[in-house]
C-alpha cells in the first residue's frame, strides 16, 4: 500500500510514518511538507492513501483538500488534525474526506481508525457520529416529537443535497454527475448518510426524506 503523509512538521510526519511502519503490512510511504507538494507528487505517483494536516500555513486547506479528492477519486484522504471543532470535521468531510482522526488519539485508535477508512467507510470521532438522542425509531421512523432540524443536524451540507437527491430516486452516477463528484465520493458519502441516521438502505433514506419534507420546518 501507497501512503503520502503530508503535515509541515518534520516531527509529526517521521511519527506517523512509524506508526504505519509498525502497524501496516507492505507499507511505501512518502512525505510532503503541504498540498501542493502532495499533488504533484501525486501528478507522477498514485497512492493509495493520503493522511494529511488540516491546517498547513500559506494553504488554504479546505480548498487543498477539494483538489486533492477531485483530482485524484481513488485516494483514500484523511485527515489527521489538532483541532476537534465538529465544524472542521464535517466540512473536511464534505470536501470528499474519508475520515477525520484527532491528534490526539493514540496509535491503536489511530491504526483503527485508518483500518475503518481503508474498507471504504467513513470514519469520524464517536461524537460525530451519534444521532440526535431518540431522533429516530425503528425502521427508519423519526421519534414523536422530533424536528426536521434536530434530525438532519447531524449531516454536513452536501450530505443534505445527497438525501434530497436520493429522495428523488437518483443514482450514485447521476448525483456524482449533478454534485460533479466522482461516484466513489457519493458512495462514502450515502454510507455516512445513513450511519448518521440509523437507516439500513438508500431506500428508507429516500422515504424519510419524503417524510421529512412534509413536516413543517419547526414540528
Amino acid at each position: 500500500m501507497r501512503v503520502i503523509i503530508v503535515d509541515d512538521h518534520a516531527l509529526i510526519r517521521t511519527g506517523l510514518s512509524d506508526i504505519l511502519r509498525r502497524h501496516l503490512a507492505d507499507v511505501e510511504i512518502t512525505e510532503a511538507a503541504n498540498c501542493a507538494q502532495a499533488i504533484a507528487i501525486l501528478a507522477r505517483q498514485p497512492m493509495d492513501l493520503a493522511v494529511v494536516d488540516l491546517f498547513i500555513p500559506g494553504e488554504d486547506s479546505f480548498e487543498s483538500m477539494r483538489q486533492l479528492c477531485g483530482q485524484h477519486p481513488g485516494l483514500k484522504v484523511v485527515v489527521v488534525s489538532a483541532s476537534e471543532n465538529p465544524a472542521h470535521m464535517r466540512k473536511a468531510i464534505d470536501t470528499g474526506a474519508q475520515g477525520f482522526i484527532p491528534k490526539s488519539f493514540c496509535s491503536d485508535r489511530l491504526i483503527a481508525a485508518l483500518e475503518v477508512i481503508l474498507e471504504g467507510r467513513v470514519f469520524l470521532p464517536d461524537a460525530m457520529t451519534q444521532v440526535n438522542p431518540a431522533a429516530m425509531a425503528a425502521n427508519g421512523e423519526v421519534a414523536p416529537g422530533t424536528s426536521r432540524e434536530q434530525l438532519l443536524a447531524c449531516l454536513t451540507p452536501r450530505q443534505l443535497e445527497i438525501l434530497h437527491l436520493l429522495a428523488q430516486g437518483q443514482s450514485n452516477k447521476q448525483i456524482a454527475r449533478h454534485c460533479q463528484l466522482s461516484e466513489n465520493t457519493i458512495k462514502v458519502h450515502v454510507s455516512a448518510i445513513l450511519r448518521a441516521l440509523a437507516l439500513s438502505n438508500r431506500t428508507q433514506a429516500g422515504v424519510l426524506m419524503q417524510k421529512l419534507n412534509d413536516r413543517p420546518a419547526t414540528a
